[in-house]
């Protein structure tokens, strides 16, 4: 092998060290950043057979019950969520 192959790869690997952890790193930082729905959350879910579901859903201090099937998403109850208040930790 002769000087300018061994330094061709020389800078390959090195152009990959730097560029694989660097396009990792942004990919996380975007995919926070643009994250939506972070106040939803799913409390329960129950399963009625095959495609079918019961879930309790919390959002914006209340509390949703969905039924959900392959094709509709049905909202059944809806109701305040008043035992869900947040305590702050003294520290």
């Amino acid at each position: 092998m002769d000087s300018t192959m061994i330094w061709g790869l020389v800078r390959m690997v090195l152009a990959l060290v730097i560029i694989v952890p660097s396009a990792f790193y942004v990919t996380r930082w975007y995919g926070r950043k643009h994250t939506v729905g972070q106040n939803l959350c799913i409390k329960e879910a129950l399963s009625l057979g095959s495609n079918r579901a019961l879930y309790v859903v919390e959002w914006e201090s209340e509390r949703y019950l969905l039924g959900v099937t392959n094709q509709t998403i049905t909202i059944l109850d809806r109701k305040e969520d008043t035992q869900c208040v947040k305590e702050e930790v003294p520290s």
